[in-house]
């Protein structure tokens, strides 16, 4: 018979197995780890030195719907830098990334020059604007309303893209990103000129 005592590293080791077991299953977990993987430094988004466009999306005519059912067609808005983010409130990494989206959204909200488009790829609104409420974001709803090429978006989530003011991308990023830091503002602010 083995007599097993109960000590301090034991029950450490069972705690540290329970956590990792609640981050394996839990989509929120894993998004509160992403996030503070985020606040020390990590899924810092690439920002290109010079805007130089990656893909041109010619044509430039996307359609995408927002909350008051109200269609808004990316041709319409050339002039404008275009931020778009495709999410889903089940994604651990959307998950991670919404306060510095939300963040990034309050610096240019009052900017008519530069438009976010926040796409709900589960075209549930009434999830999706639950999960803004809970969580404290007020950021621009929108679902997808018609087809959109697959070199501007694969079906990964979540996918961020900037389009400049003549209607070409210039920023993709696959991934979870910490967008509110002073270079992604910077950036984006260059490109408003």
């Amino acid at each position: 018979m083995i007599n097993k005592k109960i000590t301090t590293g034991n029950i450490l080791n069972g705690l540290f197995t329970v956590m990792i077991i609640v981050i394996l299953i839990n989509p929120a977990a894993k998004g509160l780890l992403i996030r503070g993987l985020m606040n020390i430094g990590f899924f810092q988004p690439n920002v290109p030195v010079s805007a130089s466009k990656k893909t041109l999306a010619e044509p430039f005519n996307i359609t995408f719907r927002n909350a008051k059912g109200q269609a808004i067609n990316t041709a319409d808005l050339k002039g404008k830098v275009i931020f778009i983010n495709f999410w889903a409130t089940w994604c651990p990494p959307c998950i991670a990334e919404m306060p510095s989206v939300n963040q990034l959204y309050a610096k240019f909200k009052n900017n008519n020059d530069v438009i976010f488009i926040i796409v709900d790829v589960d075209n549930d609104y009434t999830k999706a604007l639950a999960f803004m409420q809970k969580h404290n974001l007020n950021l621009p709803m929108h679902t997808l309303a018609s087809s959109i090429p697959d070199n501007i978006m694969d079906g990964t989530i979540p996918t961020t893209l900037v389009f400049n003011k003549r209607g070409e991308m210039v920023y993709r990023h696959i991934g979870a990103a910490n967008y509110s830091n002073n270079q992604f503002m910077a950036f984006l602010n260059s490109l408003n000129k």
